[in-house]
């Protein structure tokens, strides 16, 4: 091998111990940037996401910020406003008890039905509209005496006929961060 080969040969295992240690160096830099970015969004989740339940007493009763629900009821209905559920799909009517009688600001919550699989169906969506049954509950008035908080609601549901419902989530803006009320289905 002449001297020229040689220093090529050299040069090129250079190049690609040079190329190697920068690929390890990029893949340990982004794997520590991904450690951090997923730090955040593991945090932000614990913040704000729905992972503290707050469960009913002994009465029912569950109470988060300023307002306290029961739920009175869940029971099937066949038609609404003449209008029947899709194939596959039942309407779940939910009967809630609301006490929200210290002031705040005009406040609803948006209530869910859970279901063993964990799927969530959300009240007041894919329904027709009927003045019995709210999309969501009025859960605080910033003037109780004037325009008091209905203490009797309901809500309509759309959800599968095979589902195997767990718990109802009632759920507001104005709840402390991660917090939602969940009721057992009757």
């Amino acid at each position: 091998m002449s001297r020229q080969q040689s220093g090529q040969a050299r040069r090129s295992g250079h190049g690609r111990r040079s190329t190697i240690v920068a690929a390890v160096v990029l893949v340990l830099s982004l794997s520590g940037w991904g450690w951090f970015a997923s730090e955040q969004a593991r945090e932000a989740w614990w913040a704000f996401g729905q992972n503290v339940a707050v469960g009913p007493d002994d009465q029912g009763w569950a109470s988060l910020d300023t307002v306290s629900v029961r739920l009175d009821g869940a029971d099937t209905v066949p038609t609404v406003d003449e209008e029947a559920p899709p194939d596959g799909f039942e309407f779940l009517a939910l009967d809630f008890t609301v006490d929200a009688a210290t002031p705040t600001e005009l406040s609803t919550c948006e209530v869910q039905v859970r279901d063993t699989q964990g799927r969530l169906f959300l009240a007041g969506a894919e329904v027709p509209r009927d003045d019995a049954f709210g999309s969501s509950l009025m859960c605080g008035t910033s003037d109780p005496e004037e325009d008091p908080v209905p203490a009797s609601q309901s809500v309509l549901v759309l959800v599968p006929v095979d589902a195997a419902l767990d718990s109802v989530r009632v759920d507001a803006r104005e709840f402390p961060p991660a917090e939602f009320i969940e009721l057992p289905v009757p």
